[in-house]
């Protein structure tokens, strides 16, 4: 090594175990030179696992290569599903990165409050940050899907970081506080599809209480997705819930078999 030369940082063996764990997933990909400069983000920081939603260009094209020197081999193990919903469906923790805050009003993190998150969980499960597309980023169904959003501070609104840039930096501070930082106690957190079950049975229940929201039933179930998105559910959390839904449900069909009694008998 020249003397000039800054030294690499070794990685500890915590980090490692992370690295296999956490995913990068950018939907609908349109330029080329994003992917292959993505791939080489990933690649400086130790990372791995990149994953393509329905990308619109071709990543075998020269530029894609081209932009993503030495990081071929990310490229080569690339994964490519159609929909966001096939990219998460196995992880525990999801993190939707947008520029915009929307009506939803879920909890804002930076990358540096991502890390200290996805470092409780990613030691021992599947993790992913979710990246939207160059010109319109994550639609509002997209950022629903996930457990929580995060966004890159700056100085001014425009011009915005470009999609390479974004995951540059996610990389690159999820590297350097991970290697710098203790372990932490990781959890046995709910998969996106257990979640997902659980607010199902949470409408049902509601809708069979004859409850109506004030606003309406997407709301009410996007309020309990904070909730749980800002919790870090376990799946034993999970299970308590439907439990609970379950003791709610037994109490109400008994409720509505002594009313039915009581009409008989008044008859």
């Amino acid at each position: 090594m020249h003397n000039n030369q800054i030294p690499r940082i070794p990685l500890k063996e915590k980090y490692k175990k992370i690295i296999k764990n956490l995913s990068f997933i950018l939907v609908e990909p349109e330029v080329e030179g994003n992917v292959g400069a993505s791939a080489r983000a990933l690649k400086t920081s130790g990372f791995e696992n990149l994953v393509l939603v329905n990308p619109q260009t071709d990543i075998t094209r020269p530029e894609v290569q081209w932009m993503a020197h030495r990081s071929e081999d990310i490229l080569q193990n690339v994964k490519v599903v159609p929909t966001l919903t096939d990219a998460i469906k196995d992880m525990r923790l999801v993190v939707a990165t947008t520029q915009r805050r929307r009506h939803f009003k879920f909890p804002i993190y930076t990358p540096e409050e991502i890390s200290e998150k996805i470092e409780a969980v990613a030691e021992s499960h599947p993790v992913a940050i979710v990246f939207g597309r160059e010109g319109t980023g994550l639609s509002n169904r997209e950022l629903l899907q996930c457990h929580i959003h995060s966004t890159i501070h700056t100085a001014t609104r425009e011009p915005s970081l470009n999609l390479a840039q974004s995951v540059m930096i996610y990389a690159n501070t999820f590297f350097r506080m991970q290697n710098i930082k203790q372990a932490v106690q990781t959890y046995d957190l709910a998969t996106q599809y257990e979640l997902e079950k659980f607010y199902e049975h949470l409408q049902l229940s509601i809708k069979k209480a004859k409850f109506v929201p004030r606003d309406s039933y997407d709301d009410f179930i996007t309020r309990f997705k904070r909730l749980l998105g800002r919790s870090l559910a376990e799946k034993r959390d999970v299970r308590l819930m439907h439990k609970l839904l379950q003791i709610y449900e037994g109490r109400i069909d008994k409720l509505e078999r002594e009313v039915s009694f009581l009409k008989k008998e008044s008859e």
